[in-house]
């Protein structure tokens, strides 16, 4: 189930931008569609739609995953569900040449504030002090 939830928050995270293409972006408003009605809270349907406006923080995604987690945990049908809207926009995602659209990385890196990342290519990257 973690394997799912990841990539299912990768394409979350890459959701604003897979909207945008239109070989793709069905499958994307079908998944976030399947996401608000699983979901329910307003506040889930809330941060999808700050997804969507591509207006989200990493604290938008990380709750999201949460509330995934919670969901899906012993729902072997909600998992098989999920897996169906992951699998599609993969798919399609691939067939346009789209790579490593379920691709989520968490990096957590403690040090006394002179901590040097190298060697890392085509990352963004949020320091908290």
């Amino acid at each position: 189930m973690t394997e799912l939830i990841n990539q299912a928050v990768g394409i979350l995270s890459k959701g604003a931008v897979l909207l945008k293409n239109p070989a793709i972006s069905g499958a994307v408003s079908g998944m976030f569609g399947w996401m608000k009605d699983v979901l329910g809270k307003k506040s889930a349907k809330e941060k999808l739609e700050l997804i969507e406006q591509n207006k989200h923080s990493d604290d938008t995604i990380n709750t999201l995953k949460a509330n995934l987690e919670f969901m899906l945990e012993d729902n072997d049908e909600l998992q098989k569900q999920l897996a169906d809207k992951v699998g599609e926009v993969t798919k399609l995602a691939e067939k346009e040449g789209i790579k490593n659209v379920t691709k989520y990385n968490t990096m957590t890196v403690t040090g006394d504030g002179n901590t040097t990342l190298q060697d890392i290519n085509g990352g963004n990257f949020t320091f908290n002090k």
